[in-house]
């Protein structure tokens, strides 16, 4: 995957022994019940990658995590950081977005949902994960923006900008967090330069994964012949992700469908995605190919039936 230099900018309350109170950003991924009061919460942080939480009482009505450590919420903790543990403490949690609205679209919500499974699943585990933290907190920032939108339709293109350049209301979950409260950190994040559209978002984040995760894609090169491609490609090949041109392909049947090539250009281009459902999965059979996916991506039956339900 590459080497990777992090920075540490993480607030460090204390260090006493081997543990510390570190406050940090971070978005929930995952959350199952510990007890019939507590939960397990694993999030991504911004400064320590992913990080598993107990949340003692988090149940209860009158928990002060209320809403804060809900699935896809954007939240700063504060936790006591304990290396020989695998799961840390949490002592506070404040809420700085809900994603109300993509809450609120049934298809973008299982998209953002695959995102947030496979980081927990196939995410390099024990480092620091910034980079991966900016990218899925940009893309749900856009699924947010677009499902609040009613104007904007899968043509209506959208500049991608970092997270603190939203407008947004500040919740603490010491006081009882309304879920319709969306709050933005004031830190700094890289910015994506590309515009992007409704129907690109979730390809986007997977070409943007690939990159991430050292399995890049050259969408621009034929990869027999080596002339830079023109117009779509002839055909892919996802286990190895080439690409060929046309002369290449001669008289041969191209497997790749129409769609996904036409699909896999335009995000190239940053044009609209005409039918991002092709071009999502053959991002996903990439990935599938060079990560394995020896856990299976449960989230992915979920969105396959949700494409169903809204004939995608």
């Amino acid at each position: 995957m590459g080497i990777r230099l992090y920075r540490l900018s993480s607030f460090v309350y204390q260090r006493s022994g081997l543990s510390s109170m570190i406050k940090t950003r971070a978005i929930v991924l995952h959350r199952f019940p510990y007890s019939d009061s507590s939960w397990i919460v694993k999030a991504l942080t911004e400064e320590s990658g992913i990080v598993s939480f107990i949340v003692k009482g988090g149940k209860k009505k009158e928990s002060p995590f209320r809403g804060a450590l809900d699935p896809l919420t954007l939240s700063e903790v504060v936790f006591r950081q304990n290396p020989n543990s695998d799961l840390q403490f949490i002592k506070e949690a404040t809420l700085l977005d809900w994603h109300k609205d993509l809450r609120n679209d049934l298809l973008n919500l299982a998209k953002a949902q695959v995102m947030t499974e496979m980081i927990l699943r196939y995410a390099p585990q024990g480092v620091p994960l910034q980079e991966e933290f900016a990218r899925l907190e940009e893309a749900l920032s856009e699924f947010d923006k677009v499902c609040g939108s009613p104007a904007t339709s899968a043509s209506a293109p959208i500049t991608a900008t970092s997270a603190n350049s939203l407008s947004t209301n500040s919740a603490t979950a010491s006081n009882t967090p309304n879920a319709e409260q969306n709050v933005s950190s004031s830190a700094a994040l890289p910015t994506f330069p590309h515009a992007t559209y409704k129907s690109n978002i979730f390809a986007q984040w997977l070409l943007d994964t690939c990159d991430m995760w050292g399995y890049n894609l050259d969408l621009e090169t034929c990869s027999r012949c080596g002339r830079t491609l023109e117009k779509p490609a002839a055909d892919f090949f996802p286990e190895t992700g080439g690409f060929i041109c046309e002369h290449c392909l001669g008289v041969d049947t191209p497997r790749a469908k129409a769609e996904t090539l036409n699909g896999l250009w335009a995000l190239h281009r940053g044009q609209q995605i005409e039918h991002p459902e092709f071009t999502e999965n053959a991002l996903l059979a990439y990935l599938r190919h060079h990560i394995g996916f020896l856990k299976e991506i449960h989230s992915i039956k979920f969105l396959n039936e949700t494409r169903k339900l809204f004939g995608k």
